[in-house]
């Protein structure tokens, strides 16, 4: 539950919010090593619910190691959220089909944190969507970001998109695990050990190298393709299906990025955490690379289909950061993954490599790809 603070304040906003004095306050699973958040609660009161964000400044992260920034261009500026919400999203999404959660209210705290109070979309999330429904909902994404390529209106926006959130992400030491140490690549006793030595042999221990040691040439790669407005946290927990219409949640990272990263985001992220089984993962990303192409097309944006394939391909760059992290971890005996929860060793690493499998066949297309679009500078 929330400290006392937090649990006084919160109360004080639910009167305001849902008219009554009998809310109670459930903790929602979230990054718990994210400065900026210091909390993700679902209040109840009857048949009375919403979802409630508390964001601050985290100038100091108290001990956790995803800093927030104040660098409004920054994936991590703390105060993102909180203006997206107060703006709203611009009107090429909801001309979409997509929606935000509904704000209901949003404090401004005398220590400087930010709460919001959001309707409640949970239930039908994208974990358990049908390819075929998530292939729909990657055209819809499809048409939003092709009308942002079309019309740039949605970059007159007052909220502070970021800016190089890939290179940001890979660049920051602290942005996703303390047990991020890349020098764990070169230790042979780190991949001798029986998870590694098991899951992530032979061949695909050297693929895996390779990506590692190439992230930034495929982020380079991405920079090169037209941008577009992307969520930048695109994955099966952030995605529902609400009153008829696909909603999307938590919006901190909003800003530029390359048309193909969202798609890519989403459906390398489907599996690692073991949200749906990697062995449907084939079905996944032919289905969403055809819904999104076809989106892009009924926004009257031309795609090259080269150009969104590369963009949904170099994401692969993005979960380097894992391979380290398991190479440190592969001795534990205790295994979580997102929300603190414990999971089977030899599941979670046999799903993960499965995923890595898709991944490194991601980079040879992406090397491909990047060698007919970009022929000057496509080699690493």
């Amino acid at each position: 539950m929330p400290d006392t603070q937090i649990d006084a304040e919160l109360s004080a906003e639910a009167r305001s919010v849902l008219g009554r004095d009998d809310v109670s306050f459930t903790p929602l699973a979230h990054g718990q090593r994210i400065g900026v958040t210091s909390g993700v609660f679902r209040a109840q009161a009857g048949d009375a619910r919403a979802v409630v964000k508390v964001v601050a400044p985290a100038a100091d992260a108290g001990g956790k190691v995803w800093r927030g920034s104040h660098d409004p261009a920054n994936y991590r500026f703390w105060e993102r959220e909180a203006l997206f919400y107060e703006a709203g999203q611009p009107q090429a999404y909801t001309d979409a089909g997509i929606a935000l959660p509904g704000l209901l209210g949003a404090f401004r705290r005398g220590g400087g944190e930010i709460s919001l109070w959001m309707q409640d979309v949970s239930g039908n999330g994208g974990a358990g969507w049908t390819v075929q429904r998530t292939e729909e909902h990657a055209r819809q994404l499809g048409r939003a970001q092709g009308t942002c390529l079309v019309d740039d209106a949605w970059r007159k926006s007052a909220v502070p998109f970021s800016r190089n959130v890939l290179r940001d992400y890979l660049d920051t030491p602290d942005a996703t695990s303390p047990d991020i140490n890349w020098e764990m690549l070169e230790n042979a006793d780190a991949w001798d050990t029986p998870l590694m030595r098991t899951h992530f042999g032979g061949q695909l221990r050297e693929d895996v190298l390779r990506l590692c040691r190439e992230r930034y040439e495929f982020v380079s790669w991405g920079e090169a393709l037209p941008h577009t407005l992307c969520h930048h946290d695109l994955w099966p927990n952030n995605v529902f299906e609400h009153d008829g219409r696909l909603v999307l949640v938590d919006w901190a990272f909003a800003g530029e990025g390359w048309v193909g990263g969202d798609i890519g985001n989403f459906v390398s992220d489907t599996a690692l955490d073991l949200l749906r089984p990697s062995d449907e993962l084939p079905a996944l990303d032919e289905g969403v690379f055809r819904g999104y192409v076809q989106g892009l097309r009924d926004a009257g944006y031309d795609a090259d289909e080269r150009a969104v394939r590369l963009g949904m391909c170099v994401m692969a760059a993005k979960w380097t950061w894992l391979i380290p992290v398991m190479l440190t971890r592969a001795t534990r005996d205790n295994h979580e993954v997102y929300g603190s929860q414990a999971v089977d060793a030899d599941r979670l690493y046999a799903e993960r490599a499965n995923v890595f499998r898709m991944l490194v066949a991601w980079a040879a297309e992406a090397r491909a790809l990047a060698a007919e679009l970009f022929p000057a500078a496509a080699q690493p």
